[in-house]
């Protein structure tokens, strides 16, 4: 009786939250110490070899995606995008085979889908992140860079997972976009009309211009897109020096992760610690933005900081979003339900040399209709830094079903929301001033 009173009492007055039920862990899925690229044919591979097109040591793996299919099985995706030369395919699934380095990647569709490297734009040029429907679609955004150099406009592909094949394309308008400077890194999709009552002919598709700030916004039924700007979407300078794992780096990415409840896009730039909101119905209604990409910016809100920067995010069906923060590095969920701040984040206990830098993040229902979320993780500070060692494992594909966390609750339950606000706003200018003050410091160390 006494040891469940002081359990009680230790959970009660702790700041930060601490589980009182035995959790998962995260499983592993796949590793590799370095991508093993495969190939349909001999013929294929040679064609990658000839056009000095295969050196594996310059991929990296950004994204994950899960497609539990009735028929054709489970198959898990994964993407390398062409940051500079030498990737044979930018989309591909994991297959069960296994060599030396990790699972061999097979291409998808094929590997004739990826094999004119720019040359020609019907084809995949370069993919950060694709996202799955519950129409059994994929929706990719090929960005047409490669290595800097943009061969291709930017569009938006939708591959049918029933067939394989591409049902529709979409190519930007160059009004949406600005050759190089911009790169559309993170798409998720909302469908308005889904099965078994929908057909699926009502999809928005929400895209993150990580580079040049902005959002895009596509419409299925218009078959159209447009653009979105607002100074939320920029990097703070203030957290543009990220410190991973000990490893510390400059990274000024701009809008990165994406995420809705159905009713508000939340938002976040890479090199921040603050998170955004806007209503759907706002960015939803293209004429707002026709004649300014900058239109209603006081929709647009700060809905608060998290303890430290992250990249990638996911929300689930109850509207749990979930994260990975770089310094300390931890798996965290949030509810909207409650203010965002730190005292609020519920950790999910991983270890963190599993999750050092997670740049995909998603949330899939398995075939027991349990949603389960599968993060990419990357050493991507040793990526900028030059210090990978390719005889450890360095990228994984994780799993963790969230069942048992869904509805945990953090501690500090009976905070309000109108209690946070003038927290929120008095504490965003001491943060901000001792997190410059100590990046000063670490920066002058470095150099």
């Amino acid at each position: 009786m006494w040891r469940a009173f002081f359990v009680t009492l230790i959970l009660a007055l702790t700041p930060h939250t601490i589980l009182s039920v035995e959790l998962r862990d995260l499983e592993t899925v796949y590793e590799w110490k370095q991508m093993v690229y495969g190939f349909a044919t001999e013929e294929d591979r040679q064609d990658a070899i000839d056009n000095d097109n295969l050196v594996p040591e310059n991929a990296t793996p950004i994204d994950v995606a899960v497609d539990y299919h009735s028929e054709k099985g489970t198959r898990v995706f994964t993407t390398t995008p062409r940051f500079t030369g030498g990737i044979p395919y930018t989309l591909a699934v994991v297959t069960n085979k296994t060599e030396d380095n990790g699972p061999v990647l097979l291409p998808y569709p094929d590997y004739s889908w990826h094999n004119s490297n720019g040359s020609n734009c019907d084809k995949i040029t370069s993919v950060y992140r694709v996202a799955i429907t519950e129409c059994n679609q994929m929706i990719l955004v090929d960005t047409g860079v490669i290595d800097e150099i943009q061969h291709c406009p930017p569009q938006l592909l939708v591959i049918d997972l029933n067939t394989d094949t591409l049902s529709h394309r979409y190519v930007f308008d160059p009004s949406i976009y600005i050759d190089v400077a911009s790169r559309f890194i993170t798409p998720i999709a909302i469908v308005n009309d889904p099965p078994p009552t929908g057909n699926c002919s009502k999809v928005q598709v929400y895209m993150a211009d990580v580079l040049y700030h902005g959002l895009v916004v596509y419409n299925s039924e218009l078959d159209t897109a447009w653009r979105i700007e607002n100074r939320f979407m920029y990097p703070d300078p203030d957290y543009g020096l990220l410190s991973i794992a000990d490893e510390k780096f400059f990274l000024m990415d701009g809008l990165f992760g994406l995420a809705s409840d159905g009713e508000q896009l939340y938002f976040h730039p890479l090199s921040t610690i603050y998170e955004y909101a806007v209503p759907l119905s706002v960015i939803n209604n293209r004429t707002i933005f026709e004649e300014d990409v900058e239109a209603v910016p006081l929709a647009f809100r700060r809905v608060g900081e998290r303890s430290s920067s992250c990249a990638a995010q996911a929300m689930d069906s109850q509207n749990n979003l979930y994260f990975v923060t770089f310094n300390p590095i931890k798996l965290t969920r949030w509810s909207p339900k409650k203010p965002y701040t730190p005292e609020n984040e519920l950790d999910i206990p991983a270890d963190p040399q599993l999750i050092e830098f997670v740049s995909g993040m998603k949330v899939h229902k398995n075939k027991a209709g349990i949603e389960e979320l599968w993060m990419t993780s990357n050493r991507f500070q040793q990526i900028a830094r030059g210090t990978l060692d390719f005889s450890e494992v360095n990228f994984r594909l994780l799993r963790r079903p969230l069942d048992d966390i869904q509805n945990q609750s953090t501690s500090d339950e009976s905070q309000s929301d109108s209690g946070s606000s003038s927290d929120e706003s008095q504490s965003d200018s001491v943060s901000s001033s001792d997190e410059s003050q100590s990046e000063s410091e670490s920066s002058s160390d470095e150099s």
